[in-house]
C-alpha cells in the first residue's frame, strides 16, 4: 500500500490533504466523478501510511509541515495538471458537505494553506487564463500596428500636400 501511495506522490506533482466525517457514500461518489475530468485521483488512506509515504516519496517537502495536516479520517487528492481545477472541486464539495474539510496542500513545490486553496479555486481555468494572456498580447500588437498605420497615413497625407503645393507653384 505504501508503494502505491509513494508512486502517486511521484506521479502527481500537486496534492491536497482532506479530512472527512459524516459524508455519505452517494456524495463521495459524486465527488469522485467530478474529479475524474480534472486528471486527479482521490485516495482515502490511513494517517500513518500517508506520513510514511511522504517521507519515502523523495519530494522536496517540509515533511513536518505536511504531517501536521494529516489528522482524523484522511483523504489525499492528487492533481496532475491544473491545481486550480482540483482546488475548485474541493472547495465546491466542502461547501456542500460540512463533514469534509480541506487541511492544506502542496502545489508547485510549496506547502499551501486553506486560504490559498480558496484563492486558487476562484481562478479561472488554465485555458481561460492562457486565452486572456493571448488576448492581451494581441491587443498590444494590434494597437502598435494601428499606430504605425496612422503614422504612415499621416506621412502620405503630408507628402501629398507638399506635392500639390509644388505642382501649383
Amino acid at each position: 500500500m505504501i508503494k502505491e501511495i509513494v508512486e502517486r506522490f511521484k506521479d502527481y506533482p500537486d496534492f491536497f490533504i482532506t479530512t472527512f466525517s459524516r459524508v455519505n457514500v452517494g456524495n463521495t461518489e459524486k465527488f469522485r466523478k467530478a474529479l475524474k475530468k480534472d486528471l486527479t485521483a482521490y485516495m482515502v488512506v490511513k494517517n500513518s501510511l500517508v506520513k510514511r509515504a511522504i517521507e519515502e516519496s523523495g519530494k522536496d517537502i517540509d515533511v513536518e509541515e505536511i504531517k501536521a495536516l494529516v489528522t482524523g479520517s484522511c483523504g489525499v487528492l492528487f492533481s496532475r495538471e491544473d491545481p486550480s481545477a482540483a482546488a475548485r472541486t474541493l472547495v465546491n464539495f466542502s461547501t456542500g458537505n460540512e463533514g469534509f474539510k480541506i487541511q492544506g496542500g502542496f502545489v508547485n513545490g510549496e506547502t499551501i494553506s486553506l486560504d490559498i486553496i480558496k484563492h486558487l479555486a476562484v481562478l479561472p481555468p488554465r485555458e481561460v487564463l492562457l486565452a486572456m494572456a493571448a488576448a492581451g498580447i494581441k491587443a498590444t500588437i494590434s494597437g502598435f500596428v494601428g499606430l504605425l498605420g496612422n503614422l504612415l497615413r499621416n506621412l502620405v497625407g503630408v507628402i501629398d500636400a507638399i506635392s500639390k503645393k509644388r505642382s501649383e507653384s
